[in-house]
């Protein structure tokens, strides 16, 4: 038979499944029994049928393209972290002469693995299922901004606690002990290791850890105002701020013009990330950068690795950095 001709009618025929199983075959294998996995695997092998770049897949070949998952959530396409992952990786990719094939992950798993040779996740957000998927069906696969513990998975991440910790550890040298945290979400692994940072750097130098200056954002410049409101209605104010991102900080920033704080002067502010789009005004923003174009670039060097089979499975720390600017002061 011509391979231009076969259909995935003619596979279902000679292996005696329906159409959606050998659909099914060529979007999720491992979602099939094994009999008729085997069945639709031989059909597919025996007809020669190509549905796209599958057939290079399953011959051994490669489709010379790497997929990059990012977890779906409210303002992803105006998140700083997605846009540079996005930014870095394709790069990263093309001076491999790779392809990207970007997947935006939204609470159902549709990714086709017959389309790549491997894939990075930039995160791990509600898709672990999805991971885990790709791992069973033997897809590399690399993890950036998380920790995989499961021996199988590679991963390279930013020590969010230490970055957390340099941080305040430098507001408590300029004489600060009432320092407030406005945390990211806590469903993800990086606020929650900006909190661990937090509370180990206070907890080192004898600072009492008060449960009223740590408040949830979600990463959320709306929520920080509303968390803002209620932490400046009380008493004792806190003299600094470490925030979860830049955009939380330049939230601050705002929110202390508006209400006639002077920054340095009447409060510190350190920001997270080092977003070059969260410049406020005369004030440069003391940050922790994150280096994401060296963590995009060695995902990609882990996964090629992977796909060529020239190496094994890594997981790999990436240290912050403290970049001192405007926002400190001593009190």
């Amino acid at each position: 038979m011509e391979t231009s001709k076969i259909t995935i009618r003619e596979v279902a025929l000679k292996a005696k499944v329906s159409i959606a199983t050998v659909s099914r075959f060529i979007n999720n294998p491992s979602a099939l029994k094994e009999g008729n996995r085997q069945r639709v695997e031989k059909a597919v092998k025996e007809l020669n049928y190509q549905p796209m770049a599958f057939a290079q897949r399953l011959a051994g070949g490669k489709v010379n393209t790497y997929g990059l998952i990012i977890p779906g959530y409210e303002g992803v396409f105006f998140s700083f972290y997605a846009l540079e992952i996005i930014r870095d990786t394709a790069a990263a990719f093309d001076a491999k002469g790779i392809d990207l094939h970007l997947h935006i992950y939204w609470n159902h798993d549709s990714f086709r693995a017959s389309l790549v040779d491997g894939v990075v996740f930039a995160d791990i957000l509600g898709n672990e299922k999805q991971l885990r998927r790709l791992v069973a069906e033997n897809i590399p696969v690399v993890v950036m901004n998380r920790r995989i513990e499961e021996s199988d998975t590679s991963c390279v991440w930013v020590d969010n606690v230490k970055g957390a910790y340099d941080a305040v550890e430098f507001l408590i040298r300029h004489g600060h002990k009432k320092i407030a945290h406005l945390a990211g979400d806590l469903n993800t692994q990086c606020a929650v290791e900006r909190v661990e940072g937090y509370k180990k750097a206070l907890e080192k130098n004898s600072i009492s850890i008060r449960p009223e200056y740590i408040v949830k954002t979600n990463f959320s410049r709306k929520e920080a105002r509303e968390q803002l409101k209620v932490l400046f209605d009380g008493k004792d104010l806190p003299t600094a701020i470490f925030c979860c991102s830049d955009e939380v900080a330049c939230e601050v920033l705002a929110f202390a013009e508006e209400k006639k704080i002077v920054v340095p002067k009447d409060l510190s502010v350190i920001g997270f990330d080092d977003n070059p789009y969260c410049i406020f005004g005369d004030l440069m923003l003391t940050t922790v950068r994150q280096p994401l174009r060296k963590m995009a670039a060695t995902a990609a060097d882990i996964l090629k690795d992977l796909v060529d089979r020239k190496g094994g499975v890594q997981k790999i720390s990436l240290e912050p950095e403290l970049v001192v600017r405007d926002t400190v002061s001593f009190v």
